[in-house]
């Protein structure tokens, strides 16, 4: 893989030799057992349950977790883990989009996965230059703007490229996939559990969560998803689940090729890539015109994916370039018009709540929404823009909420936290259970 041929066993020649699909479970007759200690479950579980005590699925396994995470070891261990079954809903913003959420004992074989390939993954594209910046620890959206803009200000006379791999998820081959995987760990992990991790790649890289899920969106949503940009319409063997943690990291992982090719083979000094959105800047327009037929060729054979062909736009650095959110120019950086016009939606949706009495109710959900908007845009020239939504915010709202003095984040006043307002609850008496030293029983017997 280090030589720009991604998927070859002979690391001298291009011939591609593919992977085969293994099954996932073992045959009675060739029993198997990986010799993995419970710790490494417990220590993935901990891992998974970050920032999530608070979701319906995290406290749902916490009823009877001990049991399900033996459960789940004696899976691996003798090699008969499965998949269950996965929720799916479409999202709206910015373009209809399905998701998939994993049953969450399988989001902690996810993360027990992704705690022994990700520190390889790391070190991958740090050895790269990080010209990777999409879900990864100290990179994101914001260090890809500024990445793009400290090379858009050293060249303000260069041509800049900006282009978009089409249906970057359902295009992934996952024999390719697999058969990449299987090289790279093989070549980079130095664990006892190489064999198991092995395993679990080849389950999670070959499910196919669209057999065995809930949809939790009604089904005429996914009218607006053309059939290229749902796993419901792919072939077999053709897709990643948007919504999976081994997807995004394995995405990545893929676009990491591409990486090296243009960096180390293609020799491009200016280029960075978030997922499948990607940004070049070369010297000359000519410059592109010889590299696009090449870099359409190299992703179509070597990672059959596409370069959309709707989405190429080339022009002088001096206009600008829309990457992620924001529109990049020389010295000077703004928020987009579609970032910003999904913020004043948001705004009036809110307003609208609290015309209707509902502010307190919403008010963190509010101020969560608001601030992430705000926090982006701090960044940015975008100081009169920030102006301006604290005077759109309705004046319900500043009844809960104070401003800081430059536009930059809003703050719930001191009475109004949810801590706050669960300590007035309990002296009030609405939550007199909490008081008393026993708990009340329901007519099913249940406490």
């Amino acid at each position: 893989m280090n030589n720009g041929n991604s998927n070859n066993n002979n690391r001298n020649n291009t011939n591609r030799v593919r992977a085969v699909c293994c099954p996932v479970v073992s045959s009675a007759s060739e029993p198997v057992t990986y010799d993995i200690p419970f710790s490494s479950i417990v220590a993935a579980f901990e891992d998974c349950i970050k920032q999530k005590m608070s979701s319906k699925d995290c406290l749902t396994f916490f009823c009877t977790y001990q049991t399900e995470l033996k459960r789940l070891w004696n899976e691996v261990r003798i090699g008969r883990y499965y998949p269950g079954t996965s929720k799916c809903f479409v999202v709206k913003w910015p373009v209809y989009r399905e998701v998939f959420a994993a049953d969450f004992a399988d989001r902690i074989i996810h993360h027990w996965w992704a705690m022994r390939v990700n520190p390889m993954y790391e070190e991958r594209f740090t050895a790269q230059g990080n010209v990777s910046k999409n879900c990864r620890k100290g990179e994101g959206t914001l260090a890809a703007v500024k990445a793009v803009r400290k090379m858009v200000d050293a060249h303000p006379d260069w041509w800049v490229g900006h282009f978009d791999l089409e249906g970057y998820f359902m295009s992934m081959d996952k024999a390719l996939l697999y058969e990449m995987l299987d090289i790279f760990i093989r070549d980079n992990y130095k664990g006892d559990d190489l064999e198991c991790l092995l395993y679990i790649t080849r389950v999670i890289t070959f499910h196919c969560p669209q057999d065995d899920c809930i949809r939790k969106s009604p089904v005429e949503l996914w009218d607006g998803i053309p059939p290229r940009k749902t796993l419901f319409g792919q072939p077999k063997g053709k897709g990643c689940a948007i919504g999976n943690l081994p997807s995004q990291l394995n995405a990545n992982f893929l676009g990491s090729v591409f990486d090296h090719w243009m960096k180390e083979i293609k020799r491009v000094e200016c280029y960075i890539r978030f997922v499948d959105d990607i940004t070049v800047l070369l010297p000359t327009r000519e410059d592109f015109a010889a590299l696009v037929p090449e870099m359409r060729l190299f992703l179509a054979e070597q990672l059959l994916v596409r370069l959309h062909p709707k989405k190429i736009y080339i022009q002088p650095v001096r206009k600008g370039v829309l990457f992620v959110g924001a529109m990049i120019l020389p010295d000077r950086t703004y928020i987009s018009n579609r970032t910003r016009g999904k913020m004043y939606d948001s705004i009036r949706k809110y307003n609208k709540l609290a015309e209707e009495g509902k502010a307190l109710e919403n008010l963190e959900h509010f101020v969560q929404s608001i601030n992430s908007y705000l926090g982006m845009m701090i960044h940015f020239e975008s100081y009169n823009i920030r102006k301006k939504v604290m005077y759109m915010l309705h004046r319900e709202w500043w009844k809960y909420i104070m401003m800081d003095g430059k536009f930059s984040k809003l703050i719930i006043k001191k009475r109004y936290k949810s801590r706050e307002q669960l300590k007035v609850r309990i002296r009030s008496g609405e939550y007199k259970y909490l008081l008393t030293p026993e708990l009340e029983t329901s007519t099913d017997g249940e406490k």
